[in-house]
């Protein structure tokens, strides 16, 4: 790529579509301290935090792969709108709860819920968006400056919240309403894209059909089926340690919702170092090294967050952890898109993004078990998983010899 790391942005409607997703990614992960820190306030349990995440999964389950069908049949732009509006509802709901004293342990549920549908539709749309406007030379660098959009604001969503949690004049409510404002600017900013035209012939195939046809695309192709299983796999016995940060934090450090933010903010700027390194340099054989040992040092870092013995460690673990965890999420969504014909690129990151749904539906059981066994202990068996894994995916990466990048 001869424009260097932030090429694709000279391009205008790439740029808005960067912009806009700055704002609501911001709006996510400050909501996310405020989230974590009120579902322990209200419940004080490791099971409960695994459980918000849980209505995030299962209610994506259904969701997702009809997001993905959306993406391909009706214009993105649109479909970013309304799952926007439905990530505006969620914390809106929760804003006004928090303010007038009415909040309750289930309305994190049911707002968990109603993320997961915004997210269904919009993560599909936003990536095929991406492909779309950037052109296939850019995609890798369209992607990863996408990813690098959502890890500025893993650093700065938690130091915000952070900062809004310690401040009685703003406090919990502060964080949701401060996410309802930034949600409605990228709303704003997404109307002023092009309409993102879809497939020809979508109107004459059923939304049934759109995903059975997508499904059946991803498993006859070995490429596809083998980045599908091991991003699958990884996210549901890795990702769910971001749930249990708040217990990390105060459980084993006694550090409350600073020490959240900041486990939080270090694994951010992990990522952001990360994508800013492989931004324009993530194609070909590169990206499938980079994904392997993303892979491998994703686990490893989740068992060494588990075994941490000091809060000092854990602050060192979350840099390479976060780094690990953004160069794994950048490259497998980019060999997807390359590897994908651009008539199922909304389908094929739905299903990407149902692993994500996995996840919150495993983070209830592993929440039991690590009530039960101990969280430490719980970390470290995730890790080891995730990290074998990622060896036993580069083991049978050997065999795939069709549709690679």
């Amino acid at each position: 790529m001869t424009g260097g790391t932030f090429e694709s942005l000279s391009i205008p409607a790439f740029r808005r579509l960067w912009i806009g997703g700055l704002l609501y990614f911001l709006s996510i992960f400050a909501q996310m301290i405020a989230r974590g820190a009120l579902a322990k306030e209200l419940t004080g349990s490791n099971a409960a935090l695994g459980a918000v995440t849980l209505a995030f999964g299962l209610t994506g389950i259904v969701s997702t792969p009809l997001g993905g069908v959306a993406a391909d049949r009706f214009p993105k732009r649109t479909v970013m709108q309304i799952a926007s509006g439905l990530l505006l509802t969620s914390s809106l709901w929760i804003a006004l709860a928090v303010q007038f004293d009415v909040i309750e342990f289930w309305m994190l549920l049911v707002a968990s819920a109603i993320q997961s549908v915004g997210f269904s539709g919009l993560a599909p749309a936003r990536m095929a968006f991406t492909a779309e406007i950037v052109g296939r030379d850019l995609i890798a660098n369209g992607v990863v400056l996408s990813q690098i959009s959502m890890n500025v604001n893993r650093v700065a969503g938690p130091v915000i919240a952070g900062v809004m949690l310690a401040a009685p004049a703003a406090g919990i409510s502060g964080v949701y309403w401060l996410g309802t404002a930034l949600t409605a600017a990228s709303m704003l900013l997404f109307a002023t894209l092009p309409s993102g035209a879809p497939a020809p012939d979508a109107a004459r195939r059923s939304p049934v059909a759109e995903v059975v046809g997508g499904v059946r695309y991803a498993a006859n192709d070995q490429t596809l089926r083998l980045l599908l299983v091991t991003s699958t796999l990884i996210i549901m016995l890795g990702f769910s340690y971001v749930a249990f940060l708040p217990s990390v934090a105060e459980d084993f450090f006694q550090q409350g919702s600073s020490g959240f933010a900041w486990l939080s903010a270090l694994a951010a700027i992990g990522g952001l170092i990360a994508s800013l390194l492989v931004a324009g340099r993530a194609s070909g054989e590169i990206a499938w090294r980079i994904q392997l040992w993303a892979a491998v040092g994703f686990g490893v870092g989740v068992a060494a967050l588990g075994w941490a013995p000091t809060f000092a460690l854990a602050l060192a673990i979350s840099l390479p952890l976060g780094a690990a965890t953004a160069a794994f999420q950048s490259m497998n969504a980019t060999l997807m898109l390359v590897a994908a014909e651009p008539e199922y690129h909304g389908r094929m990151q739905s299903l990407l993004q149902l692993g994500f749904n996995l996840f919150g539906i495993a983070a209830y059981p592993m929440g039991v078990l690590a009530d039960w066994w101990g969280l430490r202990e719980t970390l470290v068996a995730m890790g080891i998983l995730t990290a074998l894994v990622g060896l036993a995916s580069g083991l049978l990466r050997s065999s795939v010899t069709a549709g690679d990048p």
